[in-house]
């Protein structure tokens, strides 16, 4: 099999993640990294027996590189995705996809110019409790799905550049996975939130309607001393709580309450194996940039609601 060239744009407290990944993956070569940071990527380059590359052109130059992965704050996005797309490289952008939908209507225009692979970084929808949730849901294991829901909860990471907020940052990984696990789009959103410590959104309670009778809810928020993480299913004929952290999967019905631990997968490995096959023709990408563009317009859509304080139509 050929080595797939593949470089990561932005390593820092999670584009690290990225690097080491695909240097621990067989076939696939860490072709190099950068980071506004050169020093910090230097020395990161050095623990993955790679380079550096000061020069951001430089990088998307390079007719040796196969993909490219963005991890820098959302504002630069939309501008190294364009420019990677327009030298013919594949391209796995984190979430949000892009600051507005204006840029991601441009970055998918121009995905279908170019007849390359975007992907975005919807990393939960790797998680094992997700794919059992999606089964249980098909299969109607509990009966028929009325509620959904999550809590994405924790401290403010002061390392990280933050330049969206609580919506576009956090909740906004449930919202994929709602989408995934019930296999359409919400037809409305309501959401209430504020900004208690910090300049952006830092908590919000996002309420979606899908229709036919099912809800979900996410909360979330930078403000609680803890991380927390949970996915729960409220079914016709029974309850599940899963830990996305954890792994751990607990349905209660009325016989009896099964407490399961999933085997324990890196999601991120997950997702990164299945980009690299995307970029190879092997398999659809997972995540598109449709998923994308979609889960960033219900995000919105929930700002406006809490601006508003109005329930918001959505046409997706």
């Amino acid at each position: 099999m050929e080595t797939l060239n593949i470089a990561v744009i932005g390593v820092g407290s999670w584009g690290k993640n990225h690097a080491r990944v695909f240097s621990e993956m067989e076939n696939v070569n860490l072709h190099s990294i950068h980071d506004l940071n050169y020093n910090h990527a230097s020395e990161l380059a050095k623990i993955h027996n790679t380079q550096a590359i000061k020069n951001l052109d430089d990088l998307l130059k390079n007719e040796e590189i196969d993909a490219i992965t963005i991890a820098t704050p959302t504002s630069a996005h939309a501008e190294i995705a364009l420019q990677a797309i327009g030298y013919g490289k594949h391209v796995l952008v984190e979430k949000p996809m892009t600051s507005t939908i204006e840029e991601a209507e441009k970055i998918l225009d121009a995905e279908k110019q170019n007849n390359v692979i975007v992907s975005v970084g919807f990393i939960e929808r790797f998680n094992p409790i997700v794919y059992r949730s999606k089964q249980l849901i098909q299969n109607e294991e509990l009966g028929e799905l009325v509620l959904i829901s999550a809590r994405r909860l924790g401290p403010y990471w002061p390392d990280r550049l933050k330049d969206v907020d609580v919506i576009r940052d956090v909740s906004i990984h449930d919202i994929d996975a709602f989408r995934y696990l019930i296999s359409k789009e919400p037809k409305s959103v309501y959401a209430r939130g504020g900004k208690l410590r910090h300049t952006y959104l830092d908590y919000a309670e996002i309420l979606l309607d899908f229709g036919n009778g099912v809800t979900g809810f996410i909360e979330s928020n930078y403000l609680t001393p803890h991380k927390l993480r949970k996915l729960m299913l409220t079914c016709e004929k029974g309850i599940v709580e899963a830990d996305y952290i954890s792994q751990e999967y607990v349905i209660e019905d009325a016989e009896w309450l099964r407490n399961k631990k999933m085997q324990w997968q890196e999601p991120l490995s997950k997702e990164m194996n299945a980009f690299i096959e995307a970029c190879r023709g092997n398999a659809p990408p997972v995540v598109t940039s449709l998923d994308g563009i979609n889960a960033l317009k219900i995000a919105l859509s929930s700002i406006l609601s809490i601006e508003s304080h109005k329930v918001i139509d959505l046409d997706l």
